[in-house]
């Protein structure tokens, strides 16, 4: 291929269009070798200009591997395309070793069983030279351990996490009290790579049930207890930080904004943790009401959930709530904890502008994609409402810095076809040069077929996401939201293994993608404001 094949360039300006964003698409039709190959790599350079890498399918029967790279200025014109050969390499096999904790087994006697497993499978790893890729030759071994503690009692598990960087597991484990009298308690079990296990007790006095879990982005672990009925004050919780060896960073006593919250998300930013929450009229304990958080996977276990408990939890997932709440924890401290009456979202609902049958919340379970902190130290959560396993209407709530509600911001999805709606909605927030923000959707249009060009290699058609950008900008003081503005015309898809990518220094977010044949390669770019 060569410059005289020509590019279709669109250009979209701001005049009258309140966001304000400038829009810029170009569509470049590809050479027949692209089009039975597959998008395998982008870089921008130094100057701004943009280079797609498309790979070739392999000839089994050649030792090399040949590319074809296309490029544009950043002002996305295109300065052509050019071929790149290199040869295929050899590697070496490798063994691949695997750790991960499990409760209850496939048999009727464990099925429901929340006993503790530490599983390590060893795999050889061969390189297939023909497909320049590894595989899995064979599983050298499998080790199965039922871990117990001092007083030889088992552990039942709850949940656990790992570390990229170590072998070592961390669980949150409850271990049977030697003396019947006395309650369980919660602990932090770990166990390295030989499976050797340490026990950490969790500073818990008294009956407690494991409200919620997470890992955060430098992989410390969070974790919030509730008191059992029976207890002096049911609403007196605790928060946990430990580090990915177990160790306690935070312990925080402090009052929940109601007995039984029901925590769904967790988030982290400049090393202070959100919750995202919920909660109906009971003032009964926690477990009375949710049961218990325990996500941790039971093999054999196939009743909508995880395990027995987690599968209780999940049943509460789909009950319409009475409060939203939004909690912020520092290192030593609660800074606060907030309660939104549902009815109170129908009387600040903003729909975007243009917008007509976009629904102010109702109280229904919802999934959150994208907890934003602003630069003022506000809170946006955006995500979508789910209905049968569904991901239906699109929701952004803005919180000011307390936790209080300033506005719910609406927008209609594009699909709602059943293919579409069983992959969630991308969310993505971007700061203006004014301190508002760009509110950018990734929307789904579900296609039946090959994913990737593995996919197709092997034969495995399936439902996958396409997705396609879609703008608009939020005035966070006005909380008003202006009309969105679709990119691709809803000819050209992105892919999720080519994502928007947001650069810093020009402030701007570039998006590449094709046409549903895959034949025209379309590279949009959105300049922030």
């Amino acid at each position: 291929m060569n410059k005289s094949i020509y590019a279709i360039a669109i250009s979209l300006l701001a005049s009258g269009y309140v966001n304000a964003q400038e829009l810029k698409e170009v569509v470049q039709p590809l050479s027949s070798k692209a089009v039975k190959g597959y998008m395998y790599d982008t870089r921008k350079g130094d100057d701004g200009s943009l280079f797609i890498t498309y790979k070739m399918k392999l000839d089994k029967k050649s030792d090399n591997i040949t590319y074809e790279e296309y490029g544009f200025d950043k002002s996305l014109n295109f300065t052509g395309s050019k071929e790149v050969q290199e040869n295929k390499v050899d590697k070496p096999d490798f063994e691949k070793t695997y750790y991960y904790a499990t409760v209850g087994g496939t048999n009727s006697f464990d099925v429901l069983s929340m006993k503790l497993k530490l599983n390590k499978v060893v795999q050889l790893k061969t390189w297939n030279y023909e497909k320049q890729r590894y595989i899995t030759k064979k599983t050298i071994s499998r080790d199965v351990i039922k871990p117990r503690n001092d007083d030889g009692k088992v552990y039942l598990g709850y949940s656990t996490y790992s570390s990229e960087d170590k072998p070592d597991v961390l669980t949150i484990a409850k271990a049977d009290a030697k003396d019947k009298a006395q309650s369980d308690k919660f602990c932090i079990v770990m166990f390295n790579n030989n499976l050797d296990l340490t026990e950490k007790p969790i500073d818990l006095n008294g009956k407690y049930s494991l409200v919620f879990s997470d890992q955060l982005s430098n992989e410390d672990v969070v974790a919030i207890f509730a008191p059992v009925k029976g207890a002096a004050d049911v609403s007196k919780y605790v928060y946990f930080r430990f580090d990915i060896e177990g160790n306690q960073k935070s312990r925080i006593e402090y009052s929940s904004p109601a007995s039984a919250m029901f925590i769904t998300a967790s988030y982290d930013k400049n090393d202070n943790v959100y919750f995202f929450g919920s909660s109906g009229d009971s003032k009964e304990s926690f477990e009375r009401v949710y049961s218990e958080y325990a996500p941790i996977y039971n093999p054999g276990y196939t009743e909508g959930g995880e395990n027995k408990l987690d599968a209780k939890w999940k049943k509460h997932l789909n009950e319409k709530m009475d409060k939203i709440h939004l909690l912020e924890f520092s290192t030593n401290a609660l800074v606060f904890a907030s309660s939104t009456p549902v009815s109170e979202f129908k009387a600040k609902f903003k729909p975007a502008s243009g917008e007509k049958g976009a629904k102010a919340y109702n109280g229904k379970r919802f999934a959150i994609n994208n907890f934003y902190v602003t630069p003022g130290g506000e809170y946006l959560a955006a995500g979508q409402l789910i209905d049968d396993g569904n991901f239906s209407d699109i929701v952004c709530f803005h919180f000011d810095s307390k936790g209080n509600l300033k506005a719910q911001y609406g927008v209609n999805k594009m699909n709602t076809d059943k293919k579409s709606e069983v992959f969630r909605t991308i969310q993505n927030f971007y700061v203006t040069s004014d301190n508002n923000l760009c509110w950018e959707l990734l929307e789904v249009k579900g296609v039946k077929g090959y994913e990737s060009f593995f996919a197709a290699y092997n034969g495995e058609a399936t439902f996958y996401p396409l997705y396609f950008p879609r703008v608009a900008k939020i005035d966070l003081n006005a909380t008003t939201v202006t009309a969105f503005k679709t990119m691709g015309n809803e000819k050209y898809f992105l892919r999720r293994d080519f994502l928007p990518t947001y650069d810093e220094k020009d402030k701007s977010v570039t998006y590449y993608g094709h046409d549903e044949d895959y034949k025209k390669l379309w590279v949009g770019k959105m300049m922030i404001p």
